[in-house]
């Protein structure tokens, strides 16, 4: 699965504060520290216990180009052999990763350099031309899981140690895009190409693995001296090996996934993976704000969460994680809603216990949803039920990938169910903005588009207040209906490592620190 992009039927932004704040310096440390992923520097572990053994698995069918291979497989190696100019947290915050500093210089254009004395495990010194040729790659080739991520930049350049980035409109969360892998320019071809991170790929006649990187910046790596890596043809043999106790780490990205069998210990992760009930705008009552607002006030989300995603998921009225503080979101709350809709004109009028529009016609509801997803249709089965009892006569209709297409493309649909991997600027354009490739209902508003550009180009001083402007926006208009966030899972075959703080695109956050449990 291509877990940086979403597809089909079809945001927190990221904040400069703590990335322009004190630019001019290296965040080196001369002394016993470590550069992490936040650029901070930290006390060495001085207790780190190395583990007997630790195995991951490797996606034969995919390949480790950190641009283009798509498994959880081997986006878990990506990971350990490449490093990025940023990483996000838990809150899809940027933190430093190679980069040193960020400065806005200009309207849309920007200006970065990285850590000096940083080493590719080939013991080449990572440079301001081969960040310059990895994020061009990323943004240009067609094969690359970055590409309509970095859409917005309309060039990359450098000049000796800077590199210049310019965009084709104003993003004050173009931090929280660049968390493409850094690779050393020429070695694209490579079994694995030359990276940074804290370990290397070396390739013996038995299975390959990874051992530590000697000249890592972010210090020595204790954990584990190799890290055995198991072929397998697919992530239901990965499963397997979990399963059988042969693998120490497995991560599952999609939520329709069966959990794995025989995992000891589990973790979960945020992502930027929205579930979301797409509106036809056009279509009456749906043209009308209130009603759809009170649709998502039907919505029990908590509930859907625990029942049918499992605890997999964070409930999510708005399309942005997390919501500021103070931030007034929709509520499941049944009489408000139906308080809305008579306010709309639609209510029980002849008392059969069901809601008729104003020319006295039943408010009837289908929600389409592709077939093949269980997941999907529970969480509508349980919506249907809930709008049932409020007097919606609901019906859930599952069709095929090719049908669903279809109705969306010629706008035959009232709802349809959603799923849309945002980027982390949380910029909702595609869905909603009036030439959004996933705007299947041709919903236009200049007020939303005006909430969308500004939380897009808000200062440092302004971020919050512009965010919780585009929120209102969004709640009073409802031109989708969001469900939920979906989280990854983490399963382990035993205990997970002391220290282990995985974050949404770093499983391995802080492996300098972690130590046997």
């Amino acid at each position: 699965m291509n877990w940086k992009r979403g597809i089909a039927a079809v945001l927190c932004g990221a904040v400069l504060l703590g990335i322009l704040a004190g630019c001019g310096a290296s965040d080196a440390d001369g002394g016993s520290g470590a550069i992490i992923g936040s650029g901070q520097a930290v006390t060495q572990a001085a207790d780190v216990k190395a583990v007997d053994s630790f195995t991951l698995a490797y996606n034969e069918t995919d390949g480790l180009d950190p641009l283009a291979c798509t498994t959880p497989e081997n986006q878990l190696i990506v990971q350990l052999c490449f490093e990025r100019l940023f990483v996000l947290d838990n809150e899809f915050q940027p933190q430093k990763e190679l980069c040193d500093t960020i400065e806005q210089t200009g309207d849309r254009s920007y200006t970065l350099t990285i850590r000096p004395g940083v080493k590719f495990h080939s013991g080449q010194e990572v440079t301001a031309e081969d960040v310059v040729y990895s994020l061009n790659n990323a943004r240009l080739r067609e094969d690359s899981i970055y590409k309509e991520q970095l859409a917005g930049i309309s060039s990359v350049k450098y000049s000796g140690d800077e590199i210049k980035l310019r965009l084709y409109r104003r993003n004050a969360n173009i931090a929280a895009l660049l968390d493409v892998p850094i690779f050393r320019q020429g070695t694209e071809e490579d079994t694995c190409p030359d990276g940074s991170g804290p370990y290397q790929l070396v390739t013996t006649e038995a299975e390959p693995n990874l051992i530590p990187f000697e000249q890592w910046s972010g210090g020595k790596v204790g954990f584990c001296k190799s890290i055995t890596l198991r072929t397998v043809a697919d992530s239901v043999g990965a499963a397997n090996l979990l399963s059988s106790g042969e693998l120490s780490l497995l991560l599952q990205r999609d939520a329709e996934e069966e959990a794995v069998q025989g995992a000891k210990y589990t973790a979960s992760i945020p992502t930027t993976t929205l579930h979301y009930l797409g509106v036809n705008c056009d279509r009456e009552p749906l043209d009308d704000e209130e009603v759809r607002t009170a649709l998502s006030m039907l919505l029990d989300r908590s509930s859907i969460v625990q029942t049918c995603f499992a605890g997999r998921a964070d409930a999510a009225a708005v399309p942005i994680s997390p919501v500021p503080e103070g931030t007034e979101v929709p509520s499941f709350d049944t009489k408000a809603a139906l308080d809305l809709l008579e306010k709309a004109g639609i209510y029980d009028r002849d008392g059969d216990g069901y809601l008729d529009v104003k020319r006295g016609e039943p408010f009837q509801l289908e929600i389409i949803y592709n077939e093949i997803y269980s997941t999907k249709g529970a969480v509508l089965q349980q919506y249907a039920k809930t709008l049932n009892e409020a007097g919606i006569a609901t019906t859930v209709k599952p069709l095929s990938f090719a049908d669903c297409q279809k109705a969306l493309r010629q706008e035959a649909f009232q709802l349809y169910y959603g799923e849309y991997a945002m980027d982390a600027d949380f910029n909702l354009s595609s869905l909603i903005g009036d030439e959004g490739e996933r705007n299947f209902s041709g919903y236009y508003s200049g007020e939303m588009e005006q909430a969308m550009q500004d939380m897009a180009s808000a200062s440092v001083e302004e971020q919050q207040e512009a965010r919780k402007a585009y929120i209102e926006c969004f709640t009073e208009q409802t031109p989708i209906i969001p469900i939920a966030f979906e989280r990854a899972q983490i399963a382990s075959a035993d205990v997970l490592p002391e220290q282990f703080d995985p974050w949404p695109d770093d499983i391995f956050h802080g492996i300098e620190t972690w130590s046997a449990s």
